[in-house]
């Protein structure tokens, strides 16, 4: 029978995969969002440099700058995760809505990309903290816990892209009504959440934890010197910031390539849609055998990475819709194979996995940040 303390656990797993699979779908369909703000009387003659602003804003905020706030706050002992939660949240339906009425690129960079990236981002770190606290490292379900929040993302993708593309057809909606479908959206989730967070269950001495793997083979490594942890960390930033600028070009670039190639608006939402599928394959594979793998986590990193690389490289030659789908399709499995939270266990041995993972984070900012201005500059400048 699964003890209560458990089936919470899971509980609570279920409901943060949705609140993931939601944020995510927001930041993958911005290309089609694009695509909806330029049919509005507001935005005729903002360039795609300037529709990039508000998502290049939001990585930062999200990605980047919630990263100190966060740190500052808990550091503090003023927030706790609950607590946490609840700010980001209300920060995320107020963004929204704010951004539903805004009448230019500066006014969405304010709301959607300050207000919403932030707290968008406390969100996403307080789960990941909160669900590494009921699946730790040594837990059998580990790997497949941290990766589960995740595996829907894609998904969320898929969902959101043709989403708005219906919305912003109808002249009774338009973009608008995008935003505020979505702060209902985002309100309810995070209700849900906050009324099922509880506590993790404490394994005492007497009682150990049933779900854990016994091998404590990562701690008992020696500690690593102050200066190889500087060098560690430092190529660690180096490879997620080229990451971020690979994950998120796609989103900017992809549909506006598609419609510019002669292709509809509801083509380039099915690209995006295939990407976001096979993302979630990939995500979902990597979930289930990810436990079997501890150990070769960052190998499987290094794999799709040299994928991806191959990938983009390849993109400027993708003219036909079957070479658009098969580059969104392969960029979306080779995304999806990176692990994004218990990689950080294997960098150091189990060392500074907060901060290792926080410098992810940061690192992973600045490249998203960068990958849809830079991509808006030269794709508008030809």
């Amino acid at each position: 029978m699964i003890s209560p303390a458990i089936y919470r656990g899971w509980v609570v797993l279920g409901i943060s995969i949705l609140t993931f699979m939601s944020s995510a779908g927001i930041e993958a369909s911005w290309g089609t969002m694009i695509l909806c703000f330029q049919q509005d009387k507001y935005f005729p003659e903002s360039s795609l440099a300037q529709l990039g602003i508000p998502f290049t804003v939001y990585s930062v905020f999200k990605i980047s700058l919630s990263n100190f706030v966060f740190m500052i706050l808990s550091g503090a002992g003023k927030l706790s995760l609950r607590q946490f939660i609840a700010v980001g949240v209300s920060l995320r339906v107020l963004g929204l809505v704010l951004a539903s009425f805004a009448n230019g690129p500066h006014s969405v960079a304010i709301a959607f990309g300050i207000l919403y990236g932030t707290g968008d981002g406390l969100c996403c770190i307080s789960t990941y903290s909160f669900i590494a606290l009921w699946f730790p490292w040594t837990h059998r379900f580990h790997v497949f816990s941290a990766t589960a929040l995740n595996v829907m993302e894609p998904l969320g993708g898929s969902i959101f892209n043709n989403v708005n593309a219906k919305i912003c057809e109808s002249t009774l909606l338009g973009w608008r009504w995008a935003f505020r479908v979505y702060a209902v959206t985002f309100g309810f989730v995070g209700f849900l959440l906050l009324l099922v967070f509880g506590d993790p269950p404490m394994t005492s001495s007497d009682e150990p934890d049933k779900g854990t793997n016994k091998d404590p083979s990562l701690l008992q490594k020696p500690p690593w010197s102050a200066c190889a942890k500087v060098g560690i960390h430092g190529i660690w930033a180096m490879a997620v910031i080229c990451k971020g600028f690979g994950y998120t070009l796609p989103f900017v670039i992809l549909p506006k390539h598609t419609t510019d190639l002669g292709y509809t608006e509801d083509e380039a939402g099915y690209v995006m849609a295939v990407f976001g599928i096979m993302g979630m394959v990939s995500e979902a594979l990597t979930s289930c055998v990810g436990d079997f793998l501890k150990g070769n986590l960052l190998v499987v990193n290094l794999v799709a990475a040299a994928v991806l690389i191959v990938n983009n490289i390849s993109a400027p030659y993708s003219t036909s819709l079957t070479a658009i789908f098969v580059y969104g399709a392969v960029s979306g499995f080779s995304v999806g194979c990176m692990v994004y939270f218990s990689v950080n266990y294997e960098i150091m041995d189990g060392e500074n996995v907060a901060t290792l993972f926080m410098t992810m984070r940061f690192s992973k900012g600045i490249g998203a940040a960068v990958g849809p201005y830079l991509a808006g500059r030269i794709r508008f400048s030809k």
